[in-house]
């Protein structure tokens, strides 16, 4: 998929017959809502620091708004919009919601910005992210972070979530026996290598999994139900 737009690998993953497309939401400093994954750029520029024609000059045909997004995908898939950074949960909930039905779309995010989602927006399902990369975290972040991971209870009744987003590492050590023991869906991020896609397309406790290789998924999804 080299050489194509942001837009278009979402429309071939679309055409592919997926359940969902994931975009991570981020701010620039002028208050264009993006599509972006990183919080800095390749150059090392921090998106939030810069107006929306920077970022875009930059990278080029990575460059994706949400309403961009929106007009690729809205009504013709099921979005997971995993949101990044605090501070605009409700305006950017009601700007799908201006879009989508709510029964299509789910938000992913941290304790506190899923609850302030869901005690605005209470019909709309939220998932609670969990199993960051904590490589250029501060230590007692991190603390935190694993003390989440495996006494998950009291941070999804606190942030009032649907369901976890949970990193494929956490989700084979601890957290699928969890979400089992307690009734709880599960989603596995980001898994991309075909053997690990096979065994948790197979793993009836995974609800729903988060990849970059869809043609794959959609491949062994098949395989697995016929």
């Amino acid at each position: 998929m080299q050489g194509l737009s942001a837009a278009d690998r979402y429309r071939q993953a679309i055409a592919l017959g997926v359940d969902y497309v994931e975009a991570d939401v981020r701010r620039t400093r002028d208050g264009v809502t993006v599509i972006f994954h990183d919080d800095r750029t390749a150059s090392g520029r921090d998106v939030r620091g810069l107006p929306y024609g920077d970022l875009a000059a930059e990278v080029g045909l990575e460059a994706l708004t949400l309403d961009e997004l929106l007009e690729v995908a809205a009504g013709r898939v099921g979005l997971h919009i995993d949101l990044k950074e605090p501070g605009y949960e409700a305006e950017l909930v009601q700007t799908i919601l201006d879009r989508c039905a709510v029964d299509q779309f789910v938000v992913t995010s941290g304790v506190d910005e899923i609850r302030s989602i869901k005690e605005a927006f209470p019909e709309v399902r939220g998932g609670l992210s969990m199993g960051d990369d904590l490589r250029r975290v501060a230590s007692w972040l991190k603390v935190r972070e694993r003390l989440r991971e495996f006494f998950p209870r009291r941070f999804i009744e606190r942030s009032r979530a649907d369901f976890i987003a949970v990193h494929q590492d956490v989700a084979a050590f601890s957290a699928l026996r969890y979400c089992e023991r307690n009734h709880i869906s599960a989603w596995v991020w980001t898994v991309d290598d075909e053997r690990s896609i096979a065994r948790f397309i197979a793993d009836r406790r995974v609800s729903a999994l988060i990849t970059n290789r869809p043609d794959i998924a959609v491949r062994l999804r098949g395989l697995s139900s016929a």
